[in-house]
């Protein structure tokens, strides 16, 4: 991609309010980009409006909008922040760039998927979570005679602030003998635990039981009540709970 050009073409109506500081001109000016396949790019983007960059694959879209004029926005934000929060956020690179003039903060949605689990929320896919942790421990109100929490202190997903109960997760898993056996009046070759696999797994499952001496025919309800020692696991006995 090599064009001197204007994108004023390309935007759409103004979006008015979007940022509280303007620069004198309303554009955003790039001068000499040469992130990537981009070879000397002078573009002026106008501010406050909807703007498109179209293009055949690799004519240089991503590299212009993420690899230079985002990760310029990225780059001066963190010039701002003190090093010890700077290793919570997930830093980028400095674009190759001659100059880039009248640049707003900027927030990027990338094109690509990310790979959420179940301790995934807005705030860690987006990094935002980091600055809230920061701000919370830095800012916060303690009560009197508390100390200062660190900002892992406040994340679920780390030891110091993941509560005991559900571990982060946001939901607490229990079991319990009525969501092991939900249906008392099967013996357990019949498949009265719930959770165990059918087939062959469940078969050895049941040859082990049955060379321990537990009772596999019996329906569970009328299973004797006995103390758990060892591997024994009994109806109604802690270890079974």
């Amino acid at each position: 991609m090599h064009s001197d050009q204007h994108a004023s073409d390309l935007s759409g109506p103004a979006i008015p309010g979007l940022y509280t500081s303007h620069p004198a001109d309303g554009f955003v000016r790039v001068r000499g980009a040469r992130e990537n396949n981009l070879r000397n790019v002078d573009v002026d983007v106008p501010r406050d409006a909807i703007v498109a960059f179209t293009g055949v694959s690799g004519s240089g879209k991503s590299s212009l909008a993420f690899g230079t004029i985002y990760a310029e926005a990225q780059r001066r934000y963190f010039e701002s922040v003190a090093p010890y929060a700077r290793r919570l956020i997930q830093q980028g690179h400095n674009p190759k760039v001659e100059m880039i003039t009248g640049l707003p903060p900027a927030v990027a949605l990338q094109q690509r998927r990310g790979t959420p689990s179940s301790r995934s929320t807005v705030g860690t896919v987006t990094t935002l979570s980091n600055s809230l942790r920061m701000l919370f421990s830095r800012a916060g109100s303690y009560p009197d005679g508390a100390s200062q929490l660190d900002s892992d202190a406040f994340s679920p997903n780390t030891a110091a602030g993941a509560c005991p109960e559900c571990h982060g997760l946001g939901i607490a898993h229990t079991v319990t003998e009525s969501s092991l056996v939900p249906d008392t009046s099967l013996s357990i070759r019949d498949g009265a635990i719930a959770a165990w696999p059918g087939a062959w797994q469940g078969k050895n499952l049941r040859d082990i039981l049955t060379h321990l001496g537990h009772d596999v025919d019996t329906p569970w309800r009328k299973l004797p009540k006995r103390t758990a020692t060892g591997s024994s696991s009994p109806r109604n006995s802690p270890s079974s709970r």
